[in-house]
């Protein structure tokens, strides 16, 4: 979707990034920016929590995220680092801490102590206020709001995201990072929803009078809304479903705000100091669930002016245990955040240490960057005890990201190849329905394993989007307009293939129930209705990872028969897959269009290693065999075979037979790219 005014991104596109939540010494990141030509280094803290702990020696410094003691050394630091990374090729972020903090104002630590030192002419300027209590969250008493984390040092206080006094405090923040170079920021800790004070209050009351009937809003809050102690909480005896609602539209309120107070930061005002500031925010989406903090906003708000999308992915992500069916890949993940995003640069950060070259390779195939990191590389100290060396980091990075930069013509522009479009149900995730995505996360995975080609597309895009997929797979959609069903009915009749699964359709898209439309209750045609409703993983002990956690696993298809009836029946109703081969289910693929050369990259990730081995230690895969599909309008010139561990790309023997080009891969590492040129 177009962006419009001041509120567009820059249209920076990069697919390399560093990242160090301290800022590291030049030795460290200089070179690795020349050898990987790395184009963003992310670092440092220049937010409320490097100001409010800086001075303080008792804090480890990982919480001011800043390596020195001391305001102004930090900053020194940072001003005589900045440039040098410029200078070697890559733009710098900065970290930027927008509401958590740690102190405790009962004994003055943190920005309660610092808070008369910050506001001077050398640093932020004028104060806004006489004191840090003034721009706090507050509970509904009027207290400050504060809960205790372990771990973290003091209390975590959060700065109100309605309050002008804290806004101004971040803007000057703000200016100071630009004035030491910074090229742009990367919000950290955006994700606090409403407090107790008045500007919350307001905030709350403008947004739901317009949503709601007065009458409504009474009944919610014990017959006068107006004069609710606290607008976040609905009565004990206020009607259930009245009460579901108001919550959720609750969260898409703190949302909206949260999105409103990143803008008036850094978009509007970072930008009018400094045009082309980079903007981003770092959020989560562990395991694909409802803890998105943006998934509240419609889709023109959503990354609006942002020039990067950066989703952490939870813990336990550094491994596998491919005996058990756990592969912690980011396939469904990536496709989420490519299409959201609009194409936009997007980081997948999953904490993998282990799995360096598996974590570059899931981003360069799914058109992402490689890759990132949150605590830097293994350090030379520990060593002895880890088996780990600096060298087992930086060998892999850097070769892999000088591949990404040597093939950036096959990574972008390009457009994804896919025959099956996957609807994402945006609608149930806005409203923050738990169970919206354990049908297509169940799909997902099979359709990983079959090595079909598919994309997603968003409920809401049905109208405008059907007709770009052979096969559309609705599952579970439940909220649909009519203009959708009506673009789904067109899509059949034009002889497209349907897969439907659980309710969908059964509601309009406010939520109004509905008659499920006949296309959606039967297998008639080109159209299967897949019955199951056991869509949930199994809880397994993942043996490979530290302390055993708990993981959810979907049977893989070798061990799934549902799963492989349902891709037998999709090939049916495909007239056969556009991509076929023997790779196992532990390989991945994914097909795009060049757009600056003429190529088709099919890329692939071989995720099976030694999973006992303390570094990356992969286990080859090949031969393999492929065989692809191709449109009527591409003449084969010839097929080559590249991956970051060579010297050279490897032609291959291939034919084109009845419109399909094959070929055969000898050895697969851990990610290499077939490229079929085009004449």
């Amino acid at each position: 979707m177009a962006e419009s005014g001041e509120a567009m991104h820059t249209g920076f596109w990069f697919n390399r990034i560093i990242e160090y939540w301290n800022l590291p010494t030049a030795d460290l990141v200089l070179d690795h920016v020349r050898r990987g030509k790395v184009q963003v280094v992310q670092v440092g803290n220049f937010g409320v929590d490097f100001y409010g702990l800086a001075d303080d020696p008792d804090v480890v410094r990982q919480w001011p995220g800043m390596p020195a003691l001391g305001i102004e050394e930090n900053l020194r630091l940072a001003a005589e680092l900045i440039p040098q990374i410029q200078e070697a090729g890559a733009r710098v972020v900065g970290q930027f801490s927008m509401c958590w903090h740690n102190a405790d104002h009962e004994t003055g630590k943190g920005l309660f102590g610092s808070w008369d030192r910050i506001w001077t002419p050398e640093l932020l300027g004028e104060s806004p206020a006489d004191s840090a209590t003034a721009a706090n969250a507050l509970d509904a008493s009027g207290a400050q709001h504060r809960r205790h984390i372990e771990g973290r040092p003091y209390y975590v206080y959060s700065g109100c995201i309605s309050n002008p006094v804290w806004l101004q405090t971040l803007k000057a923040m703000v200016r100071k990072g630009i004035d030491l170079g910074l090229d742009g920021f990367n919000a950290t800790h955006n994700f606090e929803g409403f407090c107790g004070c008045g500007y919350c209050a307001d905030t709350i009351r403008a947004h739901m009078r317009p949503v709601f009937d007065g009458a409504d809003l009474d009944r919610l809050f014990d017959g006068d809304y107006d004069a609710a102690a606290d607008a976040r909480e609905p009565s004990a005896g206020a009607p259930e479903e009245l009460k579901h609602r108001y919550l959720a539209i609750l969260g898409q309120a703190a949302a909206h705000r949260r999105k409103n107070a990143f803008d008036e930061v850094f978009i509007d005002y970072g930008r009018s100091l400094r045009p082309g500031l980079l903007a981003a925010q770092w959020y989560h989406k562990y395991g694909m669930r409802v803890n998105d903090e943006r998934a509240g906003l419609p889709a023109d708000l959503w990354g609006r002016g942002e020039d990067y999308i950066w989703y952490s992915q939870g813990p336990h992500r550094w491994g596998s245990s491919i005996e058990q069916g756990y592969i912690a890949d980011m396939g469904l993940n990536a496709r989420h955040m490519h299409v959201a995003g609009g194409g936009r640069p997007f980081v997948i950060n999953k904490y993998d240490y282990r799995r360096w070259r598996v974590w570059a390779a899931e981003a360069a195939a799914h058109g992402g960057v490689s890759p990132c990191y949150h605590a830097g590389p293994p350090r030379l100290e520990g060593e002895q005890t880890t088996g780990i060396a600096p060298e087992d980091y930086f060998g892999p990075i850097i070769r892999y990201q000088r591949f990404v930069a040597d093939h950036e013509d096959l990574l972008h522009p390009a457009t994804p190849i896919s025959q099956v479009g996957l609807v994402y149900p945006r609608r149930a995730e806005r409203l923050g329905e738990e169970d919206y995505l354990d049908a297509l996360k169940r799909i997902s995975e099979w359709l990983e394993d079959a090595h079909v080609l598919y994309d997603l597309l968003f409920d809401d895009q049905l109208t405008e989007r059907a007709d770009e997929f052979s096969t559309l797979i609705l599952p579970d959609i439940r909220r649909l307009g009519d203009a959708e069903i009506a673009a789904v009915q067109r899509h059949v009749d034009a002889g497209g293939a349907l897969v439907v699964a659980g309710a969908t359709g059964t509601m309009d898209a406010e939520g109004g129930k509905r008659e499920q439309d006949p296309l959606f209750t039967r297998s008639v045609g080109a159209v299967f209705c897949w019955q199951s409703n056991d869509w949930q993983p199994e809880t397994t002990m993942i043996r490979t990872l530290a302390g055993e956690p708990e993981m959810p696993v979907y049977p893989h298809l070798p061990d799934a028969r549902e799963g492989q009836a349902l891709i037998a029946r999709l090939e049916d109703l495909c007239d056969g897959f556009w991509l076929r081969t023997d790779a196992p289910w532990s390989v991945r693929a994914r097909a795009w269009r060049a757009e600056v050369t003429a190529a088709i990259p099919v890329h692939w990730i071989n995720y099976r290693q030694d999973e006992d081995a303390a570094i990356e230690t992969p286990i080859p895969m090949g031969p393999i065999r492929a065989d692809l599909l191709l449109a009527e309008d591409t003449s084969v010139d010839r097929v080559e075979w590249v991956y970051p561990e060579m010297k050279e790309p490897l032609a291959l023997a291939h034919k084109v037979v009845d419109g399909r080009v094959s070929f055969e891969i000898p050895r697969l590492i851990v990610y290499g790219i077939s490229v079929i040129r085009l004449k």
